[in-house]
This record gives C-alpha cells, structure tokens and sequence, in this order.
C-alpha cells in the first residue's frame, strides 16, 4: 500500500485540532472509519428521506479517495484489485445518492456493510505481521 499518500491526504483533510497517527495502519482504520461513518449518515438521511448531509457526502468521497490511492497495485493486485473495486462501489452508492436515482437507499446500505465488513476486518488484523509498509 502506498501509506505515505494516505497519510499526506489524511492530514491533508483532517481537522486541525484532529490529531493524525504516525502509525500507517492505524491512518487506514481512521479513515475506513470515517468512510462508514459518512455511510451510516447518509443511509440515516436516505431512509428517512432527508436531505442528505453535504459534509457526509464530502468525508464519504475524500476517505474513499485515501482509500484508492493508498492501494499499491503494483505489487499486491490479489487484495489491491477487489478492495479498489469495493471502494469504487462506495463511491458509485454515493453518487447515486446525490442524483437521488431509485434504490439509491439500498445501496448506500449495502455499502456500508460493505465497509463495516473491512474496517472490523482491518481493526483484527495483526500489525506485527501484516504490518503495511509506509
């Protein structure tokens, strides 16, 4: 994973008084994080058919960018390709969700779960030996 882009955009985003980890790990779950929290605010506004909250839509899109770009498809195309695919669905959902195109609600659920599924995947992992390289 290219970490260092990650990191960069993360800080980049981040609020000032946010504090941003060294640990490039702990930069991915920060932002997975932010991702499904941006998610469940706008599935919240989906399903009650409220306007959907601009900044959700702003965090959701910046984190999945992170995300993507922080993806090393170089070396790791088995793990690389099917995450960027996951994330790019996450983006499509929102997309979706801002021209408020039919069963836009559904999917924005469904990629939440999507990103429930990763970030507590993610949060289990073994930093020792798997360990990102920065």
């Amino acid at each position: 994973m290219n970490l260092h882009f990650a990191r960069q955009q993360y800080r980049r985003h981040a609020q000032a008084d946010a504090a941003v980890p060294d640990d490039a790990h702990a930069i991915v779950e920060l932002v997975m994080n932010e991702l499904h929290g941006a998610l469940d605010r706008l599935c919240i506004a989906g399903s009650n058919n409220a306007a959907l909250p601009p900044d959700a839509m702003v965090k959701g899109m910046s984190a999945i960018y992170i995300l993507q770009g922080s993806l090393d498809m170089d070396s790791d195309n088995a793990i690389a390709v099917p995450l960027f695919q996951v994330y790019e669905f996450c983006r499509q959902q929102i997309m979706r969700a801002f021209r408020k195109e039919p069963g836009h609600a559904e999917g924005l659920e469904k990629a939440r779960d999507f990103m429930a599924s990763l970030r507590d995947a993610w949060a289990q992992m073994d930093r020792t030996t798997a360990a990102p390289s920065a």
